[in-house]
């Protein structure tokens, strides 16, 4: 076959393996060409609910791309005191720190959901991003977007756990549905009190109190998120 029917070909047949890609992920910011190579690169694979993706401390010797379902990053001390540093969703990518560095998992991951990802060897990763600029670039902005996500973190530090409570429970809402005003975001209390992170008794506390303002509602492991009262109760500059 001749390589322009050969090309025709792999365009009638490519199956993009993130249907539903959020704006500004890794993936929605990939070109076609930059797809396909990954695609090519990995290996589809299901996984059930709490399965381990990478575990902090341990080597990893792949990189996965979510492509269905969602997953929370946490880091755990010598306390066993956990804190969620944030949530995956379909087209991020996880492992990439470790396959470009080499060093151990400097999380854990663990599905939120039944997932699926895309996973691919960490040394054919690298290859990839020698062998494609457009890859590597994209790499490099997910990982300044992740500092500054960092960043942002370390200045909620100085807030109160209250201004805390509700800046999280803001960015979890605007991530699920940016333009929402009455979004309903799946999360329980003690998720919640480890993202924060703070104390399980004081983040229930405030949650009554947001309740009682209106600003909340919440269920067995749900919760609806009035984005505008919450905004309303954040001090400016906050």
């Amino acid at each position: 076959m001749a390589a322009d029917q050969r090309a025709v070909s792999d365009e009638r047949t490519w199956r993009d393996p993130v249907p539903e890609c959020e704006p500004g992920a890794f993936w929605e910011t990939l070109g076609p060409d930059d797809r396909r190579a990954m695609s090519a690169a990995g290996t589809p694979r299901s996984v059930p609910r709490g399965a381990e993706i990478c575990t902090q401390g341990s080597p990893s010797s792949t990189v996965h791309l979510l492509c269905a379902g969602s997953a929370e990053v946490f880091r755990q001390d010598a306390d066993g005191i956990r804190t969620i540093l944030a949530r995956r969703r379909p087209g991020q990518l996880i492992g990439e720190m470790s396959a470009v560095d080499g060093s151990p998992a400097s999380a854990t991951v663990r599905t939120l959901s039944a997932s699926v990802f895309l996973v691919i060897p960490a040394a054919r990763f690298v290859g990839l991003c020698h062998a494609r600029p457009g890859i590597t670039w994209t790499v490099l902005q997910t990982a300044v977007a992740r500092l500054r996500d960092s960043d942002d973190q370390r200045q909620q530090y100085r807030l109160d756990v209250r201004e805390r409570t509700i800046l999280c429970l803001l960015s979890i809402a605007e991530d699920a549905r940016p333009e929402g005003v009455r979004v309903p975001i799946t999360l329980t209390q003690r998720q919640l009190a480890d993202m924060v992170p703070a104390s399980l008794p004081s983040v229930t506390r405030i949650l009554e109190d947001l309740r009682e303002a209106g600003a909340l509602r919440t269920g067995r492991g749900r919760m609806i998120v009035e984005t505008d009262l919450l905004r309303s109760l954040v001090r400016p500059g906050s």
